[in-house]
Parts: structure tokens; C-alpha cells; sequence
């Protein structure tokens, strides 16, 4: 292995420890700016029908499988976070999830998000790390992930485009409802 060889596979593997680490601390803080004003009440959700009328067996008008809160998120620049929280916004209803307030009584999970970006061989890495905690601060799921970019920057974050950061939050809501769906 050469030396270079040995410094990139440090680097990767330095990006992964800082953001597994990063998975230790938390905050109370409200600033990540998913718009949870909108998604207080239960979403209106067309349920499709039968030929009969008749709904398929397992799909429930209206049914909200987790009540979240995103606490904020850390490692990725502010307009990466805003167009990540747009379609987190936009998107949870979709999964069937109900996004709320840090003061809402009603939350079954807080999820804190850990991000990371680094460049090599022409491309760009977005590593994201997704811890589900308890109200009463216990971490019973977590969720990862990593989306490859092509291009790179002197800041790793310059080449990510908003149908990236679009696919992490979509992600990350599927696999949310998907564990949901079988704990």
C-alpha cells in the first residue's frame, strides 16, 4: 500500500470515527428548522381503493406510525440543513410520520443526525448517521447511510447539490417507517 493509499484510507476512516462520535452528544436545541407547524394535525393522505371502493388490507386512512422530532443536526452547513429539512418536511407525511415540536408531549422518537463530507478520486462522500432515541433519551435504533457525488472542492460541501441532501431525507424517513413498521 502506498502512502497516499494509507492517508486516504485514514482520512475515510477518520470522517466515520469523528461522525460515530459525534453520535455521543446531544442537544436541546430547536434550531434545525423542519417546519412542524403545518404537521400538527393528522395529514390528509389519499388512501388508494379497489375496484369495489374497498381500501387493501393493511393500508389505515390517516395513520401516523411515529410522532419525531429532529433535534439538530450536526456537520453539514447551514443551506445544506435548510434544503434537508424542506423535504423532511414535506416528505414526512408521506411515510406516515408526524414531525413535532421539542415541547410537544406526543413524541415517541427524537432523531439526531450526524453528517460528514470528504473528497477523493474526483468524487465526493456524504456520510450521515442517524441515532433514534426514547423520550426518556435512550438510543434504540440507528440508521446510516452514505451517498457518493461526483466532482470535488476545497470544501467537500460545494459539490453537494440539493437532490442529494433530498435523497438522504428521504432515506432516512423510509428507513424510520420501515423499522417502525416491524419493532
Amino acid at each position: 500500500m502506498t502512502q497516499k493509499q494509507t492517508t486516504i484510507g485514514f482520512r475515510a476512516l477518520a470522517t466515520v470515527i469523528v461522525a460515530l462520535t459525534l453520535g455521543a452528544c446531544s442537544s436541546t436545541d430547536s434550531s434545525l428548522g423542519v417546519d412542524t407547524s403545518a404537521q400538527l394535525s393528522t395529514p390528509s393522505v389519499a388512501i388508494p381503493t379497489t375496484d369495489s371502493g374497498v381500501q387493501p388490507t393493511g393500508i389505515q386512512a390517516n395513520a401516523a406510525i411515529g410522532n419525531v422530532y429532529f433535534a439538530p443536526i450536526v456537520g453539514a452547513p447551514v443551506s445544506k440543513i435548510t434544503a434537508l429539512s424542506k423535504r423532511l418536511s414535506t416528505a414526512a407525511p408521506l411515510n406516515s410520520i408526524k414531525l413535532q415540536a421539542s415541547t410537544s408531549n406526543s413524541i415517541d422518537h427524537e432523531i439526531r443526525g450526524y453528517f460528514s463530507a470528504f473528497s477523493e478520486s474526483g468524487q465526493t462522500t456524504v456520510i450521515h448517521v442517524w441515532d433514534v432515541f426514547t423520550p426518556q433519551g435512550q438510543r434504540v435504533h440507528r440508521i446510516q447511510g452514505q451517498e457518493k457525488v461526483s466532482g470535488t472542492g476545497t470544501e467537500p460541501w460545494s459539490v453537494v447539490p440539493t437532490a442529494t441532501m433530498d435523497q438522504i431525507a428521504d432515506s432516512v424517513l423510509r428507513q424510520y417507517a420501515s423499522w417502525r413498521s416491524t419493532s
